[in-house]
């Protein structure tokens, strides 16, 4: 309880300050909308959840290169490069690498996999300059979007081109090999508009001579964003969104495979992804909106492993490292119920085993080298139609229906094809009995064929005390069904490109054809959803003080209980379906936002969070302490200068903690517009990010950019 005290403290001159203060934000301002939370447009201060807002002036001077960066002025966002240069982002975070268990929306898009139950942070189509808003709802949401809001939403709002006009030409390069440019071009015509961007990122990532990255960490992602809208009529307006990514990635050794095998080549990561979407909206009357809203995505990933596997006799390179890909080893630790150790320490007096090794050491190779593919295809699509409607003066309700067929396909995961079909209706009433309380009740009825029928409620009351000051309760319950994977998991790895004589002959010397990887895993299929409930006491606040200028505030005490977690490791060496794993969250968080003028802005974020858990791995990206500091001063004469502070203490036992500042330059020449920027990122310790290998040699990241908008 300290650590509350400590945060409720730190907050109470605001407190007492917004106690005496009776006028609104500033003249023209008003209470900040939003949309994610219940799916209906509302004042920010009569949600049911709370809600930090990422706009794009916070975007522009936090001075973030990617997306998941800007994300760290979100409190109690966990967010690193935990798995060399794949990025992890969770809300509460509990398990380092994991990202399964909250929502990510575009536009509206759902763009967490379901095949494989994760965000793929780097290739999502869209780059920071396409981007609006975000608005991050910190909470349970099943109510609204079902399974898998599990601890919260993250809706990613790109540039309505209606709002922007020209073309805009951008170039960064710093040290650790950063290289991105992004050309942006948006036009109007008489019924409507068009914006579309493409992007190239690249840089070295961590550094190389660190084991496992002795050959570095590099990455380089291309991207495609568009959206266009047409005014079909005064009422209807038809939006088409569409884009797509290629990703190229360095990335370490497999560290059950660098036991028994050497690379020959270095491993890499590459993906596609596209997707295509439309949105129909009808204004039948101010009070009755529909919308009927229809995608397809498709993303694409494979990473090659080189081999050469040595003899488990000799422990050098031979042809006896054939044995790993022999139908007798298989066979083998089938019978020794999945044990590798077991099988490999039988393996020796075995006489199946025996028989094969002379046939392979009669051969006449000099070693055992292919090539295996971890590849994973998958496929989405998702009709959802939804209904807006002011029932009374103090009543509006959202309802609607979405059908959605997922469809995940790999050869090394899942040894062909896995399919999921998924029914699901949802209703968000929003009622102000009285003028000063509005009353939220949500439910998400839905129905899959792996995880059958569920239902997801929320509620919440917020009461506005006096004008600028609302206080918000809500309960909520969610969660998250197993995936593709951790459902239908069928893991056989082949291999392929086999050095002669292995090639082509592989059923005379291994014993089969096509020949796989002696580990094998299977789901039993019988997992259950994960599940949360969630309790809320919440304060925001809008108001102005006079000379001190205005400020927004919004605190947040919560618990989280966490339970029927999937908490064991899920892959081809050790695959642990349990529901066993449970997890409790309680704790504090606050975040301010102080305009004294209109030349500076100040915004400070911090969330103390208690984490309980039985299951130790479920607290590696579990910050006791983290908080932001973000300062930007107009300095005049198109000068402008910002600088901001991170901490999270600890994920895994390492502290984190940046700090960063921008120096910009903005200027017109003729009709053209150019802005320079300088960044520069300091970490203030020593320490890796999360794992013991995530280390830059040169501390220091930074770079210079500049913007030409014609």
């Amino acid at each position: 309880m300290r650590g509350h005290k400590t945060l409720i403290l730190a907050f109470l001159p605001w407190l007492a300050l917004s106690a005496r203060a009776d006028a609104p934000f500033d003249d023209q301002s008003e209470v900040p909308r939003v949309l994610t939370p219940a799916r209906l447009d509302q004042p920010i201060s009569e949600v049911p959840a709370s809600v930090t807002i990422i706009d794009r002036e916070l975007i522009r001077i936090s001075g973030a290169r990617e997306l998941h960066e800007v994300l760290r002025l979100v409190p109690g966002m966990a967010v690193a490069k935990a798995d060399g240069n794949v990025p992890t982002v969770s809300y509460h975070g509990t398990q380092a690498r994991d990202t399964r268990r909250m929502l990510v929306l575009i536009d509206g898009r759902s763009v967490y996999q379901p095949g494989f139950a994760r965000v793929s942070w780097n290739d999502l189509a869209v780059s920071l300059e396409d981007v609006e808003r975000i608005e991050v709802t910190r909470g349970p949401a099943s109510a609204a979007y079902g399974a898998n809001a599990f601890t919260g939403v993250i809706n990613i709002i790109t540039r309505d081109p209606r709002d922007s006009v020209g073309q805009r030409v951008s170039v960064r390069a710093g040290n650790n090999g950063i290289r991105d440019a992004r050309l942006g071009a948006s036009h109007q015509f008489e019924n409507g508009a068009f914006r579309v961007s493409v992007s190239s990122q690249r840089d070295d990532g961590y550094d190389a001579g660190i084991t496992p990255l002795e050959n570095g960490d590099a990455k380089r992602v291309d991207k495609l964003n568009s959206r266009t809208v047409f005014e079909l009529s005064p009422r209807d307006t038809l939006t088409v969104h569409a884009g797509g990514s290629r990703s190229r990635l360095d990335r370490p050794p497999e560290s059950g495979l660098q036991e028994l095998a050497d690379y020959y080549d270095d491993t890499h990561q590459v993906g596609e992804r596209a997707f295509f979407g439309l949105d129909w909206q009808r204004q039948f009357s101010p009070r009755h909106q529909l919308k009927v809203s229809a995608y397809g995505q498709y993303t694409n990933e494979d990473n090659n492993l080189d081999l050469c596997f040595r003899d488990p006799l000799t422990g050098a390179q031979g042809p006896g490292g054939g044995l790993f890909f022999s139908q007798e080893l298989r066979d083998l630790y089938l019978a020794n119920n999945s044990d590798i150790g077991q099988t490999l320490a039988a393996a020796g007096a075995d006489p199946g085993i025996q028989n094969r090794y002379a046939t392979l050491q009669a051969s006449g190779a000099q070693a055992f080298c292919g090539r295996a593919w971890l590849d994973t295809q998958e496929t989405r699509y998702d009709l959802e139609i939804q209904d807006t409607l002011q029932v009374t003066d103090w009543a509006r309700l959202v309802a609607g229906a979405n059908l959605r067929h997922d469809r995940g396909e790999s050869q090394a995961f899942l040894s062909g094809t896995g399919e999921n079909v998924s029914r699901r209706l949802f209703a968000n009433l929003a009622v102000k009995p009285v003028a000063p309380v509005t009353i939220s009740l949500g439910g998400f009825w839905e129905h899959d064929d792996i995880n059958g029928e569920h239902f997801s409620p929320r509620a919440g009351i917020n009461w506005q005390v006096v004008r600028g000051h609302t206080l918000r309760a809500s309960y909520a319950r969610a969660l998250r069904t197993p995936d593709i994977y951790e459902d239908q998991a069928r893991i056989n790895l082949p291999i392929t490109d086999l050095n002669a004589p292995f090639a082509g002959n592989q059923q005379a010397l291994l014993g089969w054809n096509p020949a796989y990887f002696f580990v094998t895993q299977q789901s039993p299929g019988m997992l259950k959803p994960e599940r949360i409930r969630s309790r809320e006491l919440g304060y925001y606040g809008r108001f102005f003080a006079g000379a001190l200028g205005g400020f927004e505030l919004d605190i947040r005490y919560f618990r989280e209980e966490l339970w029927d977690l999937v908490s064991g490791a899920l892959n081809p060496f050790e695959f642990d379906t349990a529901n066993d794993g449970e997890v409790e969250h309680r704790g504090t968080e606050a975040q301010l936002s102080w305009r004294p003028n209109a030349r500076h802005l100040l915004r400070l974020t911090g969330a103390h969070v208690h984490t309980e858990a039985n299951i130790a791995t479920e607290q590696r990206f579990a910050a006791r302490d983290s908080a932001s500091a973000l300062w930007h001063w107009r300095l005049g004469g198109g000068w402008s200068w910002s600088t901001a502070y991170y901490l999270a203490r600890d994920y895994n036992d390492y502290p984190f903690e940046r700090l960063d500042a921008q120096l910009g330059f903005r200027h017109r020449l003729h009709q053209t517009e150019v802005e320079w920027n300088f960044v520069v990122q300091y970490p203030l310790n020593k320490e890796p990010v999360v794992f013991v290998e995530n280390q830059y040699q040169d501390d220091q990241r930074y770079w210079i950019g500049a913007t030409v908008t014609f």
